[in-house]
């Protein structure tokens, strides 16, 4: 039986994506590590083609590698979306590389979807990075009201906390995280908010 891998690199040789032998190697220290060769721009349509049709977990994880661009914006949200829609209730950690390329495709226009999104507790840790990424749209009253809402939430307190300090300064945020810290039911959740303060304090300082 074909696997998911050889599928996605025959459809990415067919359609004449260079560097394809790379697919699903990611290269953060070119000093010390070869460049990956893969057109990740080039390879983007025929990715988001095959993405609804990959069941290999490993294979996903990578096509999100891939997908989470800044160049990806906005084309890559919809097809981002179904996935993360598909697989965040029955693989967290799949689910978590989809939210990351889909917060960052994410533009002003996705707002409400990713609200709605970071609303779904069913959705568990696979939303941190979208909850993460709502400082973005800070402008939008509704964003400071859902983080304070969140921080309460183990699954991506630590993310909402941190989101909420972009959005509301570090100031407005120390009263609320000074009672995460002392008051949550959660140890990870006081843990969590006890190096957001003493942050949010040395940056109160600067």
């Amino acid at each position: 039986m074909t696997s998911d891998f050889d599928r996605l690199k025959a459809a990415l040789v067919e359609a004449g994506v260079a560097g394809t032998e790379d697919l699903g190697r990611f290269v953060s220290n070119v000093q010390y590590f070869r460049a990956s060769a893969f057109d990740e721009r080039a390879a983007m349509p025929v990715l988001l083609h095959v993405l609804p049709a990959l069941r290999e977990r490993n294979v996903v994880t990578a096509v999100a590698g891939h997908l989470r661009r800044p160049w990806a914006r906005p084309a890559a949200f919809e097809g981002l979306l179904d996935a993360f829609r598909e697989w965040a209730p029955k693989d967290q950690s799949v689910g978590w590389a989809l939210g990351d390329a889909l917060a960052t495709s994410a533009d002003k226009l996705h707002v409400d979807i990713l609200l709605g999104l970071a609303q779904r507790p069913e959705y568990g840790g696979a939303r941190q990075m979208v909850v993460d990424s709502l400082w973005r749209y800070r402008k939008d009253e509704r964003v400071p009201a859902l983080l304070l809402t969140l921080i309460e939430d183990p699954d991506v307190s630590l993310h909402a906390m941190s989101a909420l300090r972009r959005t509301i300064g570090n100031d407005a945020a120390l009263p609320h995280l000074r009672r995460m810290r002392d008051a949550h039911p959660d140890e990870r959740v006081r843990q969590q908010a006890t190096r957001q303060v003493k942050r949010a304090e040395k940056a109160a300082k600067l």
